[in-house]
């Protein structure tokens, strides 16, 4: 019911026999199954996304054992879990929308889209940030994940539920969400070009997964409102015509190509902290060094191990099924 001053009240229904073009039927748990269950698309990203992050790090193990960290997420692990989780709190929020259709419904529907936006802003950043940063400093990596898929997202949450009639609730969506990602992709673009030149390292990204985040992200914002592509008829009950829930799985594979473009680029070598010649250990990972002497390689012992991977003075000596001695 309507609270006493005319606003809406936590569990009063949205006004109209649809939502975003889609019949509701007021009887059933799911008002707008289509809607709501194409938000299983975000948890099932989510997924996809932990397993080939697993994937990623068996083979690293099994074929490149002694390869350092390519990137931050390579080397801080715990962010690709919370980026799966934070995007699969996205869809939970949409799917509560989209099925109770109330006023409280919606408030979570807004709050789950900073869920996935914060990280989303963490990785763009990331990819300026110097790897020696996170090689001197451990610490670095908890502040920077707290701060970005907690307190952030957490926060812009909790001020679309505490006060949703805030004047500044709506246009920080609707205006704020194009300024972020338009920014996002000038800052991506900008470093890999930076990277071309002296002005900072080089960086390697694999270019598909940008074409095909930012090819989803803009036919889902097309879709967003059945309207833009005159698709809008809730009561002939034909399911291609609810193009919201395109804007649902779009908005997850987008989400889940992102990830893949940060996670497999290799920033260039100039953004890692100085060798040490004795060596040295990454979180699961292993550098070591070996010296090349007149008569042939002298360094140390590496036992149950198929491929080795030497460094020395910029060449790179890879050494297979060879046991290299003192």
């Amino acid at each position: 019911q309507p609270n006493p001053d005319g606003s809406p009240g936590w569990c009063s229904a949205i006004a109209g026999d649809s939502h975003y073009c889609e019949h509701i039927v007021w009887s059933r748990f799911l008002r707008t199954p289509y809607n709501g269950l194409s938000n299983m698309m975000f948890p099932i990203c989510g997924l996809i996304t932990l397993s080939t992050v697993s994937l990623h790090f068996r083979w690293m193990n099994n074929q490149a054992p002694t390869l350092d960290p390519q990137n931050h997420l390579q080397r801080f692990v715990a962010m690709n879990v919370l980026y799966s989780v934070n995007i699969s709190l996205c869809g939970l929020g949409s799917f509560i929308c989209h099925s109770a259709i109330t006023y409280f419904s919606a408030q979570l529907d807004r709050a789950g889209i900073w869920m996935m936006l914060a990280p989303t802003v963490s990785m763009t950043l990331l990819r300026w940030v110097p790897m020696k940063v996170g090689e001197t400093s451990k610490h670095f990596y908890y502040v920077w994940t707290f701060f970005w898929y907690i307190i952030v997202p957490g926060g812009l949450s909790a001020f679309h539920l505490i006060d949703p009639t805030n004047p500044l609730a709506t246009p920080l969506l609707y205006t704020g969400i194009p300024l972020i990602v338009g920014s996002c992709i000038i800052l991506t673009f900008l470093r890999t070009f930076l990277g071309l030149t002296t002005l900072l390292p080089s960086i390697k990204s694999n270019f598909l997964h940008a074409f095909l985040c930012i090819s989803s992200a803009g036919l889902a914002y097309l879709f967003q409102k059945p309207e833009n592509v005159k698709a809008c008829d809730p009561e002939s009950g034909r399911v291609y015509k609810l193009t919201h829930a395109y804007w649902h799985i779009l908005i997850a594979v987008a989400s889940f190509m992102h990830h893949r473009f940060c996670f497999l680029e290799v920033i260039g070598a100039g953004h890692y902290a100085e060798r040490r010649s004795s060596g040295r250990r990454s979180e699961g990972f292993q550098m070591s060094r070996l010296s090349k002497g007149n008569k042939g390689v002298q360094g140390v012992t590496f036992e149950e191990r198929n491929s080795l991977i030497v460094e020395e003075g910029g060449e790179t000596v890879s050494i297979r099924g060879v046991e290299v001695l003192l």
